[in-house]
């Protein structure tokens, strides 16, 4: 049996869209066990913020964070592993993610120095919103499940921010359920 040219191109296009399928369910699995991860990161630095003086957020936020970044090396290992061994090569995933969380930790820094928020609720909604935009970009260009998760914690975040002000820290940290929640079903898809 002779195959035609669009045959042939349907064929080829069915397989490209099946690999991109699958390596965007393998994505979701890699994905999910980080986001369980950073949601208790979240709970923990947010009650933290909740409980102690805003002087000690800093280092609070510095010893989570530096568990959290190397918890998500090691999660995203398999993915590594995994593009090694169907493309004979490193996938650089736990640099890429490195790269990616010293970004966020710049801008986010940066843009603190730069706004000078006078506001201590602002310190605590800015990352939630970051972290909403990203994923809902995340979602738009890459993994469509990512849009509904930064959708989710933009949206917690504002409410938090304009119905809960006194109590925000502990919104946030009670909002990272729905995280935690959002990595169970991306490790499920």
């Amino acid at each position: 049996m002779v195959l035609s040219k669009t045959e042939a191109a349907a064929a080829l296009a069915d397989i490209q869209e099946t690999t991109r399928r699958g390596a965007t369910l393998r994505g979701y699995r890699i994905g999910g066990p980080i986001m369980m991860l950073w949601s208790v990161i979240w709970m923990l630095g947010y009650l933290s913020m909740g409980l102690l003086p805003s002087h000690q957020w800093g280092w609070v936020w510095l010893v989570l964070d530096t568990i959290g970044a190397v918890g998500s090396i090691v999660l995203a290992r398999p993915a590594d592993r995994a593009t090694k061994a169907s493309v004979g090569r490193s996938g650089g995933q736990s640099l890429k993610m490195i790269g990616g969380m010293a970004v966020a930790i710049v801008f986010v820094m940066s843009t603190f120095y730069v706004l000078r928020p006078t506001d201590p609720n602002a310190y605590l909604a800015f990352p939630g919103l970051m972290v909403g935009a990203i994923y809902a970009a995340a979602g738009v260009f890459v993994a469509g499940r990512y849009l509904g998760i930064g959708a989710v914690m933009f949206a917690l975040t504002l409410v938090g921010f304009y119905a809960f002000p006194e109590t925000l820290a502990f919104w946030m940290a009670s909002a990272s359920v729905a995280m935690f929640v959002s990595g169970v079903w991306l490790a499920r898809a």
